[in-house]
């Protein structure tokens, strides 16, 4: 498991598709995307991420090498990347997600999904019952469980 939701992968392909028009991703548009997602990064950790991440050691990053770079960095800081998919789909920005928030962002990515089926995703997340996915409910599908510091799978 990746650590990625296939809905991050979908915007991160988007993202990738956006910036690079099929020409590969190289180390300054790599920042442009850090830099509007407001994560610091230095030149020297954008050199090494295109270096390592580059699987044609050309210096680009087609979008699998991308993709790899951006499941290392939620890795990193797992909280960070489910912060910011929650802000996407908290579209009232009222701290909740509801369920037409939910069907929004799925139909946004081409997909459908019966009223059962979106019953189903916020019950499953709904610990206090309200029928809404606060911050922490959201938190804890999202992020890899820890024992010890060890990711429980």
């Amino acid at each position: 498991m990746t650590g990625i939701s296939d809905v991050e992968v979908n915007q991160l392909r988007a993202c990738y598709d956006a910036y690079t028009h099929g020409h590969g991703m190289n180390a300054a548009t790599l920042a442009e995307i850090y830099r509007k997602a407001k994560v610091q990064v230095t030149q020297e950790e954008l050199d090494r991420q295109i270096a390592t991440a580059s699987s044609k050691g050309n210096g680009k990053l087609d979008f699998d090498d991308f993709l790899a770079v951006m499941t290392r960095q939620y890795e990193t800081n797992p909280e960070e990347g489910a912060s910011k998919v929650f802000a996407m789909l908290d579209t009232d920005k009222d701290g909740l997600i509801t369920s037409q928030d939910l069907e929004r962002a799925i139909v946004e990515f081409g997909e459908t999904v019966t009223p059962d089926e979106l019953k189903e995703m916020v019950l499953s997340a709904d610990v206090d019952g309200d029928g809404m996915i606060n911050y922490e409910e959201f938190l804890k599908i999202m992020t890899p469980s820890k024992v010890n510091g060890q990711a429980l799978v």
